[in-house]
């Protein structure tokens, strides 16, 4: 499948359009397009991430969060310069959002007991 950055570039865009005006179902779309053809930039998953996490949607932020890690491992042996550091920052918000999966099923274990 050959990627056109230049339609990627527009999606993310576009995306950020959408979220400014409210339509986050449309703003989800294009960056999950993007997210599905391994986009490499930060924009879609650092979006995606915040928008599941705001709607308490762990699952999905966590599928995210894992595809960016894997594309900024990626990034990183290419030798990328802005490779690493963000590496490390999705892998911190990964584990963050593990910790608190983590939490809410000790809590809902503990509610049925």
């Amino acid at each position: 499948m050959e990627i056109n950055e230049n339609l990627q570039n527009e999606r993310n865009l576009k995306g950020s359009e959408f979220e400014k005006n409210g339509n986050l179902e449309k703003a989800i779309e294009l960056y999950e397009e993007n997210v599905a053809e391994g986009f490499k930039g930060n924009h879609p998953y650092d979006r995606l991430a915040t928008i599941y996490k705001n709607e308490n949607d762990l699952e999905n932020e966590i599928r995210v969060l894992e595809k960016a890690i894997v594309v900024y491992e990626i990034i990183t042996i290419e030798d990328r310069l802005e490779g690493l550091p963000k590496l490390f920052r999705f892998k911190n918000r990964l584990e963050k959002a593990l910790e608190t999966k983590k939490q809410l099923a000790k809590q809902k274990k503990a509610k049925l007991k």
